[in-house]
């Protein structure tokens, strides 16, 4: 294992956060709309569970660059999923129709979804291995 991690660099373990952010993130966004399934998109929670553990598997094999790209993209998918289920909600709030503020569930589960891709993003750019040293 000692071996393993030698050869991985600051950005292995902003990947291994943005993997871990991206599960809380889908299991907040679950836990939030779970008694409101015309706000939940299942798409975007296995997508982000997907990438993750895709993007953990891929580090694994020492493909570090795919899976950030995989969690990039993946988090880009749900972030998209999310605005078009949640978008009749937002236009309800926004027109005050039915409501006068955005709900704490809402908030919360935007805020998450939008770091999740700015670190997934930020994280591509990152070096993911050390330098091989020329002998």
């Amino acid at each position: 294992m000692k071996g393993f991690l030698a050869k991985k660099n600051f950005g292995f373990y902003v990947t291994l956060g943005v993997a871990l952010l991206a599960i809380v993130t889908a299991l907040v966004y679950y836990l939030n709309y779970a008694n409101l399934q015309r706000f939940l998109s299942w798409p975007a929670v296995w997508v982000l569970v997907g990438g993750a553990v895709g993007a953990l598997l891929l580090s694994i094999v020492h493909l570090d660059e795919l899976g950030t790209a995989l969690l990039a993209v993946c988090s880009l998918v749900a972030l998209l999923l999310f605005i078009k289920i949640i978008y009749n909600y937002v236009v309800v709030v926004l027109v005050g129709i039915d409501l006068n503020t955005f709900d704490a569930a809402f908030l919360s589960s935007t805020v998450l979804l939008v770091l999740t891709f700015i670190g997934s993003l930020v994280n591509v750019f990152l070096p993911q291995k050390k330098a091989q040293e020329d002998k």
